[in-house]
């Protein structure tokens, strides 16, 4: 589950408390709206609560609903994100990309529906000059320029962990003619698993991997942060080590890793009595003793401002009393940053890979 406690279920008196919860939240989102001036409300387009709106040009995730608050995150176009309040402030929304909450200006953005189409927005090829040798194989001193070996299926080789130094978008293959899956903002971590040289001489790396769908981004908007640490043959058979420091999930067959990814560990929140609650992923040694297909998970506090209650979470593997385990996540799409209430987010096909690997009394090592 995502949080340490207990599980818990829906009951009829949670529901009433849940039911309370929003129609106060809708009310305090109308109250907030009518704080804007209504004229200015009306020059931009009105999204309705839990809608998903899209970016039409580059922009920035500010701090507060104004031009002048500080960005969180620049978000590339079409960079899809849900809308949680608003309009504040001359049209001002608040919303949700990738796990951060913050203000973007409604001029910026226009609904995610069936008629919207994502805008045609090509990525800027190096020139060639900048290309580097596409057989490199980086070590430990590597520079940002050299490319990881192409691997295969249980092959990894090289492996680097890498991260977005400015927003753009993840493609379905390598080359600007290539589909485009979504957008990612700076910041967000990658693992680059391969790289390829397209038509034109664009360098593109591989940031997915099976049974995740194929994703690309151009080499032009990632930078390198650390070689992939690996831990050897400490424990035989299957067994799953979480590095907590490069928030990186691998499966090991004996000493040789079969899977590697990203994931999403426990975090330390601050309350807001400005208090710290550590919900950090405990470090151990801890074997699988419960798994679920799938499983509704709630937890947290109104109080706090973290309630959850996630129906359907995919491929469960319970490791620690406290509710801690390993699972699919739909509602972020940030892994590589701490998140969760101390369970270990993956992508759901991830997940679903790891289920397919684990069973009951399967080594998790967690550890920094």
């Amino acid at each position: 589950m995502l949080g340490k406690g207990a599980i818990t279920y829906i009951s009829h008196r949670n529901s009433k408390r849940l039911a309370t919860f929003f129609a106060l939240m809708l009310l305090i989102t109308t109250a907030w709206g009518a704080m804007g001036s209504p004229a200015s409300a009306q020059s931009v387009a009105r999204f309705a609560l839990r809608s998903t709106v899209a970016t039409t040009v580059p922009t920035d995730l500010l701090e507060q609903p104004s031009a002048k608050g500080t960005s969180l995150a620049q978000l590339p176009v079409n960079a899809k994100s849900v809308v949680l309040g608003g309009p504040f402030n001359e049209g001002w929304y608040w919303v949700s990309y990738n796990a951060a909450t913050g203000y973007i200006d409604g001029n910026d953005l226009v609904l995610v529906d069936a008629n919207w189409k994502p805008i045609d927005n090509s990525t800027p090829t190096p020139a060639p000059s900048a290309t580097p040798v596409a057989t490199a194989t980086p070590g430990a001193g590597a520079t940002p320029e050299t490319i990881p070996t192409p691997s295969t299926a249980g092959d990894y080789t090289g492996l680097w962990l890498g991260e977005l130094t400015t927003g753009g978008n993840v493609r379905v293959g390598p080359g600007l003619d290539q589909k485009i899956l979504k957008g990612w903002g700076a910041g967000r971590r990658v693992l680059l698993y391969q790289s390829a040289v397209d038509s034109k001489g664009g360098l593109w790396y591989r940031v997915s991997d099976p049974p995740e769908e194929p994703q690309w981004v151009h080499s032009s908007l990632i930078s390198k942060v650390a070689p992939v640490q690996f831990d050897g043959p400490k424990y035989q058979g299957r067994w799953v080590a979480v590095n907590l420091t490069q928030q990186i999930a691998t499966a090991y067959q004996d000493g040789t890793p079969v899977k590697v990814t990203l994931a999403s560990t426990g975090t330390v929140r601050t309350l807001p009595n400005g208090t710290k609650e550590d919900l950090r992923t405990n470090v151990g040694v801890w074997k699988i003793y419960w798994r679920l297909p799938s499983q509704e998970m709630k937890g947290g506090s109104i109080e706090n401002g973290d309630f959850y209650d996630l129906k359907d979470v995919p491929f469960v593997q319970y490791f620690y009393q406290s509710g801690e385990a390993l699972h699919g996540t739909y509602w972020h799409d940030d892994f590589g940053r701490p998140h969760s209430h101390g369970c270990v987010n993956l992508s759901t096909p991830m997940a679903g890979w790891f289920y397919d690997f684990g069973k009951i009394g399967t080594i998790v090592w967690v550890h920094y």
